[in-house]
């Protein structure tokens, strides 16, 4: 498995999510608030700020080592993960696994960055195969979730299909995808 204890994660998000949890995930997210993520390791941390001023329409995201400023970059970010070599920062889709219910085929789910930069967005239509399986909230639909880098530094997502999927942060392109059987001829 990619992630200790992920099948365990899946299996009690998708009783959570058909049990009627679901419902509350129709519920308003949070408003944006400052926060700290740091990458596997802690060596290296980002400063997710929502703005300054009584506007806050300045978001920024910078990332720190030691507590000194390596780079930073606009936004505010949801969903954000740090690689452990403080260059690369993977953000999951705003809705935290849920989509709209009517959304745009191309939607972005996964965004890859290297100090700043933009690497590569993976659409909806990378991550689960079928469009039919997504799961439906009462206004949303549901695609999987995020959840953080594996031991080999590779970014995992968890479907609604039941897959694993690894992405290599640097390119933000997919390496391995468990279980294996689905996708073998």
């Amino acid at each position: 498995m990619p992630l200790k204890r992920s099948g365990q994660l899946f299996s009690t998000l998708m009783f959570f999510w058909l049990s009627g949890g679901a419902a509350l995930a129709d519920e308003p997210l949070p408003l944006p608030e400052d926060k700290t993520v740091c990458s596997p390791s802690g060596i290296y941390c980002a400063e997710v700020r929502v703005g300054s001023g009584p506007l806050k329409n300045d978001p920024r995201t910078t990332v720190l080592k030691s507590g000194k400023a390596l780079w930073s970059m606009p936004g505010w970010f949801r969903d954000p993960y740090l690689a452990d070599n403080g260059d690369h920062l993977v953000v999951g889709n705003d809705g935290l696994g849920l989509i709209p219910m009517r959304y745009n085929p191309p939607i972005t789910i996964l965004t890859f960055w290297r100090r700043g930069e933009l690497v590569r967005k993976v659409p909806l239509s990378e991550i689960v195969l079928d469009a039919s399986n997504l799961g439906i909230t009462g206004s949303h639909r549901l695609w999987g979730r995020t959840l953080g880098f594996d031991e080999q530094g590779r970014f995992v997502v968890q479907t609604v299909e039941d897959r694993a999927l690894a992405f290599d942060p640097k390119s933000g392109l997919l390496v391995d995808i468990w279980p294996k059987s689905l996708h073998e001829n």
